[in-house]
């Protein structure tokens, strides 16, 4: 739950709130993005970890159908390791993904490559993949 001080965005793409008491910031993916949207919207949630000091995010994309290693990519690659300088201390980050995606990164060759390379203990981050909300904030609020 956003307070009047917790940073926020809101758009017909994504949400994101900062709820304190967890000191986790969650964004909302609401349907499928283009490169751009994608990029503006991590932006927003960079700007919001940075204001909050966020060390912990819920990253739902339960409502993104498309599959694609490109942005994937650039999140692991690019964007994660920027957030992570940023930080006084690791990011850890919980991805919330439907059955279907959690099969198609163990089936696609791209895409697994894409996790492996996210969850790799090389990154300056925390990353770990969740079907379960209840489980992805106990393991996201525990690190």
């Amino acid at each position: 739950m956003p307070t009047a001080s917790a940073p926020g965005f809101h758009s017909d793409y994504l949400t994101i709130a900062y709820r304190p008491d967890l000191q986790l910031l969650t964004l909302r993916w609401l349907r499928d993005v283009t490169m751009s949207e994608l990029q503006t919207g991590f932006q927003a949630a960079r700007e919001a970890a940075r204001t909050a000091g966020a060390m912990r995010w819920l990253v739902d994309v339960r409502r993104r159908l498309e599959l694609d290693a490109i942005p994937s990519t650039w999140v692991a690659n690019q964007l994660l390791p920027t957030v992570a300088a940023e930080l006084p201390d690791t990011l850890q980050v919980a991805y919330l993904l439907a059955p279907a995606r959690n099969e198609a990164i163990r089936t696609d060759p791209e895409l697994k490559e894409a996790v492996i390379l996210a969850q790799g203990t090389a990154q300056p981050y925390r990353l770990q993949l969740f079907i379960d909300e209840g489980e992805a904030v106990r393991w996201v609020c525990a690190g």
